[in-house]
Formats: structure tokens, C-alpha cells, sequence
């Protein structure tokens, strides 16, 4: 079954890891789509995510989505993308 909307992006999270979920089904479909064209790359920054979601140590991949993407509103409470 093909992952959907509010599914799982992975295993459960371990400790003080991040809980990673699909916005969508289009990022559902995305994410299946790496995974079968650069599963090491995408295995990457699934771990760098899942532990540091805010992580700056190299700006030029990893940053704070811009304009009406950087923010979104979930359960009441503005919430950061990155």
C-alpha cells in the first residue's frame, strides 16, 4: 500500500528523535520516488532531520524554508519547516 497524507515517513522515532509525517500525498509519492533514485542520499538527510532539524552546519542544503513556506500552522501552533 502506497503511504498517504499524515502517514509515517519512517520507523518510530528513538529517544529524542523527530517524528517525521507526510504533509501530503504528492510528499508521500515524492519521498517513494527518492527512495528508489537515491536511497543513500535520501537515508542522509532522513537522519539529519530525524536528529537536528535546525541544524546550520551547511547552509547551502540544509536551511529554513522561505516565504509562505517557512511557516505553517498545525494543531493551533505555528510551526517552523525546514
Amino acid at each position: 500500500m502506497s503511504p498517504k497524507r499524515g502517514d509515517r515517513a519512517a520507523p518510530p522515532p528513538i529517544g529524542d528523535e523527530f517524528d517525521l509525517r507526510f504533509a501530503n500525498t504528492e510528499a508521500a509519492n515524492g519521498w517513494d520516488h527518492l527512495s528508489r533514485h537515491a536511497a543513500g542520499n535520501l537515508r542522509r538527510a532522513f537522519d539529519k532531520i530525524r536528529s537536528a532539524p535546525r541544524a546550520a552546519d551547511d547552509p547551502e542544503r540544509h536551511h529554513r524554508l522561505k516565504g509562505k513556506l517557512g511557516a505553517t500552522v498545525w494543531k493551533g501552533q505555528t510551526l517552523e519547516r525546514w
